[in-house]
């Protein structure tokens, strides 16, 4: 578990580096529901350039169960399907671990490593970019979640329409 959350914080260290070169990373803060858990969580997330339609989405959840600790970690690819509007879909899948604390415990720990697959619709104008994702965890229960969040751009503003 610390491996993987180590592996993939030094993975979008050199993402970022790379991405800002390209005047195209973004960091981003989301809230969302979870309807299977039925937890609130809060996230953040970085989004860097590799190429002109893809991009590294790295991000971290805390959720707020009623009893107990849930935390996310994921490393995601997101593609960026063209429009020539100021708006954007996107989709992509990627690697979830979901970590869950149930006591004092180490017992109680649990952690699993899953699929996730999502799509979304987000601004592509402007310094702050809006986004709606939702999002499927397929780990030992399938889960579905709902977030809205925002992208701050990083570097000099470019604009990340497609044509």
């Amino acid at each position: 578990m610390k491996r993987a959350a180590l592996a993939t914080v030094l993975l979008a260290f050199a993402a970022a580096s790379y991405g800002e070169a390209q005047g195209r990373s973004h960091l981003g803060a989301h809230v969302g529901i979870n309807t299977d858990f039925e937890d609130f969580y809060l996230g953040a997330h970085g989004t860097f350039f590799l190429s002109r339609s893809l991009e590294l989405y790295p991000s971290f959840d805390v959720y707020f169960p009623d009893d107990g600790t849930r935390l996310g970690f994921n490393g995601d690819f997101k593609f960026l399907i063209p429009t020539k509007n100021s708006f954007g879909f996107y989709a992509g899948p990627g690697l979830g671990i979901l970590y869950r604390s149930f006591g004092d415990d180490d017992q109680d720990d649990d952690t699993s490593v899953g699929l996730n697959l999502f799509g979304g619709v987000e601004s592509r104008r402007g310094q702050v970019h809006p986004f709606l994702e939702v999002r499927t965890l397929v780990h030992d229960d399938t889960s579905f979640q709902l977030a809205f969040g925002l992208n701050f751009t990083l570097g000099p503003h470019t604009a990340r329409i497609s044509k």
